[in-house]
Protein backbone atom coordinates (compact mmCIF):
# COMPACT_ATOMS: atom_id res chain seq x y z
CA UNK A 1 0.00 0.00 0.00
CA UNK A 2 2.63 2.44 0.88
CA UNK A 3 4.70 1.75 -2.57
CA UNK A 4 1.23 2.45 -4.13
CA UNK A 5 0.93 5.71 -2.64
CA UNK A 6 4.52 7.36 -3.35
CA UNK A 7 4.00 5.85 -6.93
CA UNK A 8 0.73 7.80 -7.50
CA UNK A 9 2.52 10.92 -5.72
CA UNK A 10 5.41 10.75 -7.66
CA UNK A 11 3.43 10.25 -11.14
CA UNK A 12 1.02 13.38 -10.15
CA UNK A 13 4.16 15.42 -9.26
CA UNK A 14 6.14 14.39 -12.54
CA UNK A 15 2.78 15.43 -14.25
CA UNK A 16 2.51 18.46 -13.09
CA UNK A 17 5.95 19.58 -13.37
CA UNK A 18 5.85 18.91 -17.28
CA UNK A 19 2.27 20.77 -17.59
CA UNK A 20 3.80 23.39 -15.93
CA UNK A 21 7.21 23.73 -17.77
CA UNK A 22 5.48 22.50 -21.62
CA UNK A 23 2.40 25.03 -20.81
CA UNK A 24 4.23 28.73 -20.21
CA UNK A 25 6.45 30.84 -21.17
CA UNK A 26 9.44 32.64 -19.76
CA UNK A 27 7.68 35.02 -17.40
CA UNK A 28 11.16 37.24 -16.87
CA UNK A 29 12.39 36.73 -20.40
CA UNK A 30 11.24 37.54 -24.30
CA UNK A 31 8.68 35.65 -25.56
CA UNK A 32 7.38 35.65 -29.38
CA UNK A 33 3.96 33.91 -29.80
CA UNK A 34 3.53 31.12 -33.07
CA UNK A 35 2.26 32.93 -35.62
CA UNK A 36 -0.98 31.23 -34.79
CA UNK A 37 -0.76 32.72 -30.95
CA UNK A 38 -0.61 36.00 -32.34
CA UNK A 39 -3.45 36.35 -34.87
CA UNK A 40 -5.46 34.76 -32.49
CA UNK A 41 -4.62 37.16 -29.56
CA UNK A 42 -5.31 39.98 -32.00
CA UNK A 43 -8.57 38.62 -33.01
CA UNK A 44 -9.74 37.98 -29.22
CA UNK A 45 -8.69 41.73 -28.52
CA UNK A 46 -10.53 43.23 -31.68
CA UNK A 47 -8.01 43.62 -34.19
CA UNK A 48 -8.73 43.00 -37.90
CA UNK A 49 -6.15 40.54 -39.22
CA UNK A 50 -5.37 39.99 -42.44
CA UNK A 51 -1.70 37.11 -42.04
CA UNK A 52 -0.82 35.12 -44.67
CA UNK A 53 2.40 32.92 -45.88
CA UNK A 54 4.40 34.05 -48.96
CA UNK A 55 7.37 32.71 -50.40
CA UNK A 56 9.68 35.41 -48.53
CA UNK A 57 7.43 35.52 -45.23
CA UNK A 58 4.85 34.91 -43.46
CA UNK A 59 3.30 38.21 -41.91
CA UNK A 60 0.90 40.20 -42.41
CA UNK A 61 -1.29 43.68 -40.02
CA UNK A 62 -3.67 44.26 -37.69
CA UNK A 63 -5.84 47.15 -37.09
CA UNK A 64 -7.85 47.87 -34.13
CA UNK A 65 -9.59 50.90 -35.54
CA UNK A 66 -10.36 52.58 -39.27
CA UNK A 67 -7.73 55.67 -38.94
CA UNK A 68 -5.46 52.47 -38.05
CA UNK A 69 -4.71 54.10 -35.02
CA UNK A 70 -3.76 50.71 -33.32
CA UNK A 71 -1.71 48.91 -35.38
CA UNK A 72 0.92 46.25 -36.22
CA UNK A 73 3.04 44.54 -39.08
CA UNK A 74 4.54 41.23 -38.86
CA UNK A 75 6.55 38.99 -40.59
CA UNK A 76 8.80 35.88 -40.00
CA UNK A 77 10.86 36.30 -43.04
CA UNK A 78 12.73 33.15 -44.53
CA UNK A 79 16.05 35.25 -44.59
CA UNK A 80 18.37 37.57 -43.33
CA UNK A 81 18.24 39.39 -46.30
CA UNK A 82 14.45 39.40 -46.41
CA UNK A 83 14.72 40.76 -42.74
CA UNK A 84 16.16 44.20 -44.20
CA UNK A 85 13.86 44.56 -46.47
CA UNK A 86 10.90 44.44 -44.24
CA UNK A 87 12.61 46.38 -42.15
CA UNK A 88 13.25 49.19 -44.65
CA UNK A 89 9.91 48.93 -45.39
CA UNK A 90 7.77 48.81 -42.63
CA UNK A 91 10.52 51.82 -41.47
CA UNK A 92 9.43 53.85 -44.79
CA UNK A 93 5.88 53.27 -44.74
CA UNK A 94 4.40 53.29 -41.11
CA UNK A 95 3.51 56.30 -39.14
CA UNK A 96 3.19 56.99 -35.80
CA UNK A 97 4.36 53.27 -34.56
CA UNK A 98 5.94 53.34 -30.29
CA UNK A 99 8.07 50.20 -31.75
CA UNK A 100 9.81 48.81 -34.93
CA UNK A 101 12.10 45.59 -34.45
CA UNK A 102 14.41 43.25 -36.54
CA UNK A 103 15.76 40.36 -34.80
CA UNK A 104 17.80 37.97 -37.68
CA UNK A 105 18.56 34.10 -37.02
CA UNK A 106 17.95 34.49 -33.40
CA UNK A 107 18.45 30.81 -32.56
CA UNK A 108 15.22 30.16 -30.52
CA UNK A 109 13.38 32.18 -32.48
CA UNK A 110 14.48 32.92 -36.03
CA UNK A 111 13.82 36.08 -38.25
CA UNK A 112 10.98 38.65 -37.01
CA UNK A 113 10.41 42.18 -37.75
CA UNK A 114 7.81 44.09 -36.78
CA UNK A 115 6.86 47.59 -36.44
CA UNK A 116 3.48 49.03 -34.60
CA UNK A 117 2.02 50.67 -31.52
CA UNK A 118 2.61 49.87 -28.03
CA UNK A 119 -1.43 48.56 -27.42
CA UNK A 120 -1.28 46.35 -30.84
CA UNK A 121 2.12 44.83 -29.91
CA UNK A 122 0.73 43.98 -26.24
CA UNK A 123 -2.06 42.51 -27.48
CA UNK A 124 -0.27 40.10 -29.96
CA UNK A 125 1.10 38.65 -26.93
CA UNK A 126 4.83 39.64 -27.48
CA UNK A 127 6.68 39.94 -24.65
CA UNK A 128 10.21 41.96 -24.31
CA UNK A 129 12.17 41.95 -21.08
CA UNK A 130 14.22 45.25 -21.03
CA UNK A 131 17.70 45.12 -20.00
CA UNK A 132 19.25 48.09 -18.75
CA UNK A 133 22.89 48.70 -18.86
CA UNK A 134 24.91 51.31 -16.54
CA UNK A 135 27.45 52.44 -19.02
Amino acid sequence: MKKAFITIVACIIAILTLMLTACSDDKNGTYYPTNEEIQTNLENAGYTTCFTDSQTAWGGYAIKDEDENEYIYFCRPKTKDDCEYYYNLYEKNCKNYDVIVKIENDKKFGNIVYCGTENAIKASGIKVVEVKVKV
